[in-house]
């Protein structure tokens, strides 16, 4: 229908990024914050995670991995060797993607970085908290109070129970008794006196040591029926593929030097070993699952191999060294809820979306190259209408471009890529920002 007075508009399309070769990614880090990258749309989830591990100066990147929710809001980790994007588009529920620990240690001292620690332990402070790790209310009550230690220091508000009653130290809906919780907080508070002057990294050493003898330490589960039909937890650990029964039969353990080989088919996951002639085959949900599951176990084998000769070569370090450090501690919590970017990241945006970026993927006469370029001069503290005052989402500091040289270290079992890090991270570097994400009581009550 023509507009009145010959008025024409010109037809225009709006997208999140100034092209439409470019993706930008929303990742979640273990502390909690925000950070945003822009990359090509065949970036792989390999060059994702080098631009992340670039952001927090971290060297050891294989232990390290980018997962995301799938359409059934399911954990699934990224598969590094395939475009993020088609992967996102494909199965994933949402855009955002998370930063974690995939490959887990018998023994955390074998962690050579001191921010590798660091990520390591929100990492398991996460698991517990969450509930994946099992513990006794006691152990609860210690692991809180050296949470605590290391998260605030001798923070002189700190051991007070009024103070940390604002905060969750348990694991969710854990303790539904407010009588037993509140006594549980004061035996914290107590507790917690007993550690003042332990530094930040050695506290949480004492952390990630106590978390590694629990129940739950670097399992990933899922449902599935055996060969009988009947259903089971089948899973992988440290040590192998367990498989749980829900009938009270003792767990099954395939460890990972009885494993020959993995296959899938269709919905089947199988299993063939050194001391049987017959495979072992489990049934899934579906063929998507039973591909993810293989990948998955396939990937654990091959980081346990790579661990085992590792271990044989490593010379044996001190993995915490005193030193004065700048953390930021985390000041009271405010009734303050991320509000759902304005965006999508395969088509248009209703609105405006300001936020502080890494813009990965630039060309240039010579082709395409990695390029920093962030502006985050605010602290991340100061919140502004729910968004930061530079624009930014909960962006996290940035210390190095990924214009820097690159060096290669051992490639990660979950891809075939190898791991870069800059000149700046060395095995007694000092992160100079430090903070950690407690959630606030309040908040995590309105979490369906």
């Amino acid at each position: 229908m023509p507009l009145p007075f010959g008025l024409k508009l010109k037809r225009t399309r709006r997208y999140t990024v100034s092209s439409k070769s470019c993706l930008v990614t929303r990742i979640q880090l273990l502390n909690g914050e925000f950070v945003e990258f822009t990359l090509s749309v065949e970036s792989t989830g390999q060059e994702c995670l080098e631009a992340v591990a670039q952001r927090l100066e971290l060297r050891e990147i294989t232990y390290f991995s980018l997962w995301y929710f799938n359409k059934q809001n399911q954990q699934r980790w990224i598969d590094l060797e395939k475009p993020l994007k088609k992967q996102l588009d494909k199965y994933g529920l949402e855009p955002t993607v998370y930063f974690g620990v995939v490959f887990y240690i018998p023994s955390v001292t074998q962690l050579q970085q001191e921010i590798t620690r660091y990520q390591y332990y929100l990492q398991l402070k996460k698991d517990v908290l969450e509930g994946r790790i099992s513990c006794s209310l006691e152990q609860a009550i210690r692991l809180a109070s050296l949470a605590v230690q290391a998260d605030f220091g001798d923070f002189n508000r700190s051991d007070s129970q009024e103070f940390l009653q604002k905060f969750v130290l348990f694991p969710i809906d854990w303790i539904q008794d407010e009588r037993v919780l509140e006594e549980a907080t004061q035996k914290v508070a107590l507790l917690y006196q007993s550690f003042r002057g332990l530094p930040a990294p050695e506290a949480e050493m004492l952390y990630m040591q106590e978390v590694e003898k629990m129940e739950g330490y670097g399992q990933e589960s899922y449902q599935a029926k055996d060969n009988t039909g009947t259903d089971v937890t089948l899973g992988s650990c440290l040590d192998g593929i367990f498989v749980k029964h829900k009938n009270g039969r003792p767990l099954l353990l395939f460890r990972w030097n009885e494993i020959n080989s993995m296959s899938h088919n269709r919905s089947f996951f199988a299993l063939e070993l050194t001391n049987r002639e017959e495979s072992v085959q489990f049934q899934t949900e579906d063929m998507e699952t039973s591909k993810y599951v293989c990948r998955m176990c396939l990937a654990r084998l091959k980081f346990y191999k790579i661990n085992k000769s590792s271990l044989q070569t490593q010379p044996t370090v001190n993995p915490v060294r005193r030193r004065s450090s700048t953390r930021i501690s985390l000041p009271k919590p405010q009734a303050y809820m991320m509000p759902p970017p304005q965006m999508h990241y395969n088509g248009h945006f209703t609105e405006p979306y300001s936020s502080s970026q890494d813009n990965l993927y630039m060309n240039s006469q010579n082709g395409y190259y990695y390029h920093s370029q962030t502006s985050l001069d605010c602290s991340p503290l100061e919140y502004s209408g729910g968004r930061l005052r530079n624009g930014s989402v909960y962006s996290a500091h940035s210390t190095s471009s990924l214009t820097n040289p690159q060096h290669y270290l051992q490639p990660s079992p979950m891809s075939s890529n190898p791991s870069i890090t800059s000149d700046i991270t060395r095995p007694d570097y000092v992160p100079s920002h430090r903070h950690t994400l407690w959630f606030p009581l309040r908040i995590i009550h309105n979490i369906e």
